[in-house]
């Protein structure tokens, strides 16, 4: 039995920096929700909570046991994006005083069954068509007398400046929200908002993945995790020689490889292609064979002093998890959430 681990180190420091910085891109009166769905994107929900609870206005969440979890040790407003769904859940966000989205009728009638009218956050469908009220449906739609105070919406293309999709979707938007004098509040950034957009921040805006650094095209958002392992085995490879599961990938001259202890059971994805870069220290070495269930191996023929235990760094400050989901085609958000309960956390402070 070893007791090595890939270990996931989570910058408190960076977290906070990105918080901050996203924070002076929206008007000071707008509300700033942290999005900690899927334990935080990863970087543990109740470490998140308890060192950042004081540089955010509240937190919005999906999964009712993770909105209980940030209750424990928060007072702050919390959201659920997803709303409830049955009388129960219903019950439980009253006596936690959560802030429940309703986007169908089905919705609405829980809702008014078992809740005082208040802490309403109406979703309406701009042009994601995924959630939320269409514009015409609400024309007709009995809202069985409750009283939503928050209009909100979801961009489907925020990270995208010029699709002009955006541009409709905040005009249905600012539409509806004329005809319904009784909503005082909107909410309809995300990340890709606050970046582009930030003259739509009103009155909240909700921000996920920009916290942890994944967010393509702004460099004053670092990622704020480093993921890495150790190399447990330095071979040989003579040229005409296969390397890993399938023989993948074929060395055109005599390599050293290293392997490095993870794998896709730790969440590092399987289907990584050849060529993508890792750092050891400050030199980038490349994936060189297919992705293993713990083992990733990689090409360390250039690297002077490759040593057995010296760690291998998937992404980091240093080397942006954007760079590896880009040229992957993953997306950010996937490759943080994805990560096992297996891998090593650390929370620390600069």
């Amino acid at each position: 039995m070893t007791l090595l681990n890939a270990e996931l180190h989570i910058n408190v420091s960076i977290l906070k920096e990105n918080i901050c910085y996203l924070k002076t891109r929206i008007d000071k009166k707008s509300n700033f929700l942290a999005v900690v769905k899927a334990n935080a994107y990863g970087h543990s929900l109740k470490k998140f909570v308890e060192k950042l609870d004081d540089y955010i206005d509240g937190y919005a969440l999906v999964r009712l046991d993770e909105a209980l979890q940030v209750r424990d040790l928060s007072k702050k407003p919390i959201l659920l994006m997803q709303g409830i769904y049955d009388d129960d859940e219903a019950i439980i966000a009253k006596r936690n005083g959560f802030m429940c989205v309703l986007h169908t009728q089905e919705q609405i009638r829980t809702y008014s069954r078992n809740l005082e009218n208040k802490n309403i956050w109406l979703k309406v469908n701009t042009g994601m068509n995924r959630l939320g009220f269409s514009e015409d449906v609400l024309t007709d739609l009995n809202l069985l007398n409750i009283k939503p105070s928050v209009l909100m919406s979801h961009l489907a293309s925020s990270d995208d400046l010029y699709n002009p999709s955006n541009n409709k979707q905040f005009k249905v938007f600012n539409n509806i929200f004329e005809k319904y004098s009784d909503i005082k509040q909107r909410s309809i950034l995300n990340t890709g908002g606050i970046i582009n957009f930030p003259e739509h921040a009103y009155d909240w805006v909700r921000c996920g993945i920009g916290m942890y650094g994944g967010f393509n095209g702004e460099e004053n958002l670092k990622t704020a995790i480093t993921f890495k392992s150790k190399i447990i085995s330095i071979n040989n490879v003579k040229k005409g020689d296969s390397v890993g599961y399938g023989g993948r990938i074929t060395a055109n001259s005599d390599k050293k490889i290293a392997s490095v202890y993870c794998g896709y059971a730790d969440g590092f994805p399987q289907s990584i292609i050849d060529g993508t870069k890792v750092m050891i220290g400050e030199h980038e070495v490349p994936i060189f064979g297919r992705v293993s269930m713990d083992i990733v191996t990689v090409d360390v023929t250039d690297i002077p002093d490759i040593q057995f235990g010296n760690w291998v760094e998937f992404w980091s400050p240093k080397n942006s998890i954007n760079k590896i989901s880009n040229n992957n085609s993953f997306i950010s958000y996937e490759m943080m959430t994805r990560i096992d309960d297996r891998v090593k956390k650390v929370i620390y402070e600069d």
